[in-house]
């Protein structure tokens, strides 16, 4: 009786509760009723941050919403903690301490000073509520505060969330904010204070290609101007500066052994340009070092020396540039040691310098009228090629006068392009055999060699990339060949043969055949009836489709599938069947084009995506004579 009375209550809660909080609930599998942090910041090197946050979890959706998770190194630790977990009636089920907190540093292939600390909330029962209260201290220095982010993602809302920062009057304080936040700041007992406030947000429903997710989850970036960190002091106040920070952190770390220098001049005696010579350099290293992420020492910004990278044969990718730039300076080719988002985030925001907007580090070989962009902690990557993480991403160029912001080569659709071509044999039953061969380009390299790694010697990593392009039931794959062109435009290529029962399906004496049995899901990405985002395509990419059935004798073709050609802003999709003796041969093109679309154009594109959807869905019918 008292577990039915908690559920009635809960049931009653949930159906009544969003009439009250102005549709809190729409979208919602979590609401955050109440946070409020404090960070009272006492000198440039030394501040506290104090959190009380109340989270209430509506469905299995929202369980990650109630976890609580934070990082500790050299520069924060966790001082306090407590926390409850509250049923629907509110009723207190368990309490959690500081021993109740997992503690673990990261995986073996890391070398870090970082750990992290964390809870995994649970309760069988839907609504629950976690409270946490928790104390961090910081040391050793700030480059930035947390950020203000009352939405830590999409489906949660937010009651109320307020965040308070005290600092001595002489640190100023920058910050950017990317909605209609309520910001406030004053001068008290010879402390700046700033107050963030934001109430009443609703829950963000995540649409597919949407821009990314710093235009639309509610977030203020928040950092000082000036700071020191492990001793190293800095200024915030423009790229530039930051950029000499860093310059700063490379210094000396460039020296090799006299010995390996005369190595590397006469490895590159013979070759007859700078660029065959960076070339050299680059297989070297590939061929000699690994990557292993290290975080160790002024929070992870300052690469290992050279020589060290060089002596023990790996590096993350700040020791790995460096390296590479060390031994390009060795026989006198300047290069950039470059900081670079890997993330969604392609564009760095350029009137707010801050650490947290890249994490990654890559080197520039800027030659004369051929600039080389460099991914040095790849023991594969073709040398020259720029992968689908950095393409078209901004970068900060490190040199010895500071930082430049430079945007990164992207490729267009045409470049990034998949073509298949398909051999099929139908015979009277409907079993089908024949020849499939793939080849992907640049986006779709990438893809298929790092996702499913198609060029190694794993024959279920194979199948599982020819399953996830290929749609036929009850397939079976006989001998597979792959190949890989390691140019600065790579590409590789996939060839197998097979055969497929039931593939086409017969009634009396009529087969019906898949125009084109490959996967493409993406096409029906759009369901929705209406749209709250523009529609924004990164990577622009084309596929060229052909499809040869040879069917069986005695049969006639009944019905092909119509010619089609459409031709929009977002891009174009044409279609042809032809009949060539016993063969019908299907062609198919498509090109999606890369940019942003205003959402009043939502149905124009839904309706382009959805012609192509039903395009591929057709059927060839043929007829025994």
């Amino acid at each position: 009786m008292k577990r039915l009375l908690i559920l009635t209550i809960g049931a009653f809660l949930i159906s009544y509760l969003p009439a009250q909080v102005g549709g809190l609930y729409e979208n919602a599998s979590a609401i955050v009723k109440d946070r409020k942090a404090v960070f009272t910041q006492t000198d440039i090197n030394n501040a506290t941050y104090k959190v009380t946050e109340v989270i209430t979890i509506l469905n299995k959706q929202g369980e990650d919403f109630g976890h609580f998770y934070v990082y500790g190194d050299k520069f924060r630790e966790l001082k306090d903690f407590s926390g409850v977990i509250k049923n629907a009636a509110g009723a207190v089920v368990k309490k959690i301490g500081k021993k109740d907190l997992s503690i673990s540093s990261l995986s073996e292939s890391f070398k870090t000073d970082d750990y992290s600390i964390s809870y995994e909330s649970k309760h069988p029962a839907y609504p629950y509520t976690v409270e946490y209260t928790y104390e961090m201290r910081m040391k050793n220095g700030i480059i930035a505060y947390p950020p203000f982010a009352p939405i830590d993602n999409y489906r949660q809302s937010v009651e109320n969330a307020h965040y308070t920062i005290e600092l001595p009057a002489d640190i100023k304080l920058r910050y950017h904010s990317n909605f209609d936040c309520d910001i406030k700041e004053r001068t008290e007992n010879n402390k700046r204070i700033y107050t963030f406030s934001a109430i009443n947000l609703k829950a963000i429903d995540r649409e597919p290609l949407s821009p990314v997710s710093r235009e639309i989850i509610p977030l203020v970036y928040i950092a000082p101007s000036d700071f020191c960190y492990d001793s190293f002091c800095g200024n915030l106040s423009n790229w530039n500066n930051l950029g000499s920070w860093i310059s700063g952190l490379l210094k000396d770390r460039d020296i090799l052994p006299v010995d390996f220098v005369g190595k590397l001049h006469d490895m590159t005696k013979d070759a007859k340009t700078d660029r065959e010579k960076v070339a050299i350099v680059y297989k070297y290293l590939q061929d000699n070092t690994r990557y292993v992420s290290i975080q160790l020492g002024i929070g992870g910004y300052r690469p290992i020396e050279a020589a060290s990278v060089l002596k023990t044969r790996f590096g993350d990718c700040k020791g790995q540039t460096n390296l590479m730039k060390a031994m390009l300076k060795a026989i006198d080719i300047p290069s950039n040691y470059c900081v670079i988002s890997m993330g969604d985030d392609k564009e760095l925001l350029p009137d707010f310098p801050s650490f947290n907007q890249n994490n990654h580090v890559i080197l520039l070989v800027p030659l004369r009228n051929d600039s080389i962009w460099l991914e040095c902690t790849s023991a594969t990557a073709p040398f020259g090629y720029i992968h689908d993480d950095i393409a078209g991403h901004d970068a900060l160029v490190i040199s010895d006068g500071g930082g430049k912001i430079c945007r990164l080569p992207t490729y267009t659709s045409k470049q990034n392009k998949k073509e298949s071509r398909l051999q099929i044999n139908i015979s009277e039953d409907g079993t089908a055999k024949g020849d499939i061969a793939f080849v992907e380009h640049l986006i779709g390299y990438d893809y298929a060699k790092n996702y499913y790694n198609i060029l190694s010697n794993d024959r279920e990593k194979v199948v599982e990339y020819i399953n996830a392009n290929v749609s036929m039931p009850k397939i079976q794959i006989g001998e597979i060949n792959t190949s890989e062109n390691k140019s600065a435009l790579p590409s590789c290529s996939l060839t197998l043969k097979y055969e497929a029962m039931d593939f086409a399906s017969k009634t009396g004496t009529r087969l019906f055949i898949p125009v084109c049995p490959l996967k493409k899901s993406y096409y029906n990405v759009f369901s929705a009836t209406k749209r709250e985002f523009d529609i924004e395509r990164n990577n622009g990419f084309s596929e060229s489709d052909t499809i040869i059935i040879q069917i069986p004798e005695m049969y006639t073709p009944e019905s092909l599938p119509k010619d089609i050609s459409l031709t929009t802003d977002f891009g174009t999709f044409s279609s042809q069947s032809l009949l060539e003796g016993n063969k019908i041969i299907y062609i198919q093109n498509t090109e999606i084009i890369s940019g942003r679309y205003s959402k009043e154009r939502y149905k124009e594109i839904k309706d382009f995506f959805g012609e192509i959807a039903t395009a591929i869905k057709r059927k060839i019918v043929i007829k025994k004579s």
